[in-house]
């Protein structure tokens, strides 16, 4: 809509007053009246943080040339929030900005479930001895326990009510082993526990659950916690060893074979020379327009929860690249340069605010160097893959993230 006037927005019954007092929407293509909006943006920061306001103002004055890149970032992180905040009551969708923030934190048990399966069961119970595991028993035992202590997870999918089960388990555990104050939400996981042994008790989960007793050591509530958490060791277990289902939790980075980079066929078996890419990773291009699938929401915060966050340590080189001593750009096994980025955009911080539900503020970080992001992502390059810091694993699909921020 780049250049059309505030007569023919008005004409046209397409302008409207925005959220913030004496602005409307035709403003927003004025330079003059959208300094006047910017100012009221720094003011209303200054007010409700006068430090950050400083730090912010000093940044801008400088273009950031006064500034370390980990203070930069910090600054442009902190500030995200609030700028995200206003735009949501610029526009009148503050609302639907904590619907969004919501959506997105409560899928943060599966992140966390996935350590728990990787870190812990998996390890606790390798894979030559999940088959001396009961497979049917557990599953059998894990379902009555959910549906009797935590019913509230009916609405979510099965990998997401597992994970949420998992780490309301583990959050009790880690409070009872430290000696925490047993908070409101601690004690009615436990209670929810010695109430689901008490229906249960002639059931399979009853009967697991005492096995478990007798082979922990320990007393009291941590005991009877730990006991609970051994049926989702040994059943997680066996999903992550024998790959039965899909979940974000069992999936594990496949390692980088530089000279195999593209899966090839053999259609033919009588003639071997004769190679094609699979099915499923063809993808017909059509112009310019954004062909792949983009992924689900969980696709994306996958992918924001593999990312490392490395900007906190300035090992960011999916922006700024992989560098040898001397500062010169460093070559993959094929000889490409992992530059990173060539816009420098901040991925890991982009990455960070969206980690935090804030999806307003992630694309704000994008914004800064890319303000064509809609013209990005998945349409146009993967120089920032290349240049992850995953080198020998599957790197972090960024162009997927970013798409999934903008969208």
């Amino acid at each position: 809509m780049t250049g059309i006037s505030e007569k023919e927005l008005e004409s046209t019954n397409h302008d409207f007053d925005l959220g913030i007092v004496g602005f409307k929407y035709s403003d927003l293509f004025d330079a003059v009246k959208l300094r006047e909006l910017a100012e009221k943006f720094y003011e209303e920061l200054k007010q409700e943080n006068a430090l950050l306001h400083k730090s912010l103002t000093e940044y801008i004055e400088t273009g950031g040339a006064a500034h370390e890149k980990r203070v930069e970032s910090n600054i442009l992180t902190d500030s995200a929030p609030y700028l995200s905040r206003f735009i949501g009551k610029m526009f009148g969708i503050t609302k639907e900005r904590g619907e969004l923030e919501r959506e997105i934190q409560e899928q943060s048990p599966l992140w966390k479930y996935k350590f728990f399966v990787q870190r812990r069961a998996g390890k606790k119970y390798p894979a030559e001895k999940v088959t001396e595991l009961n497979e049917a028993e557990l599953t059998e035992a894990l379902r009555e326990f959910k549906f009797a202590a935590f019913d509230e997870t009916l609405v979510y999918d099965e990998e997401l009510a597992i994970a949420f089960v998992t780490n309301k388990l583990v959050e009790a555990e880690e409070s009872l082993t430290k000696n925490q104050e047993i908070t409101a939400e601690i004690q009615e996981t436990l209670n929810k526990i010695s109430k689901a042994y008490d229906k249960l008790k002639e059931k399979t989960f009853g009967k697991v659950f005492e096995r478990n007793i007798i082979e922990i050591e320990g007393v009291g509530e941590i005991l009877q916690v730990k006991a609970v958490l051994q049926i989702l060791e040994a059943w997680s277990a066996i999903q992550f060893h024998e790959r039965k289902k899909k979940w974000y939790a069992f999936k594990i980075p496949h390692p980088l074979d530089y000279q195999n980079l593209v899966h090839l066929i053999h259609p033919e078996p009588k003639l071997h020379n004769i190679m094609r890419g699979r099915e499923r990773d063809m993808r017909r291009r059509d112009g310019f327009k954004l062909t792949d699938e983009r992924g689900t929401q969980r696709d994306a915060l996958a992918e924001v929860d593999y990312c490392l966050i490395c900007h906190e340590r300035d090992k960011d080189s999916c922006s700024t690249g992989l560098r040898e001593k001397d500062g010169a750009p460093k070559r993959n096994p094929l000889g490409i340069k992992t530059e990173g980025c060539p816009l420098d955009e901040k991925i890991s911080e982009m990455h960070l605010l969206k980690r935090q539900g804030d999806s307003i503020g992630s694309l704000a970080l994008v914004v800064i160097d890319n303000p064509m992001c809609a013209g990005t992502g998945h349409r146009i390059c993967n120089d920032c893959m290349k240049g992850c810091i995953f080198q020998k694993q599957e790197p972090v699909n960024i162009p997927l993230a970013e798409t999934a921020t903008l969208t």
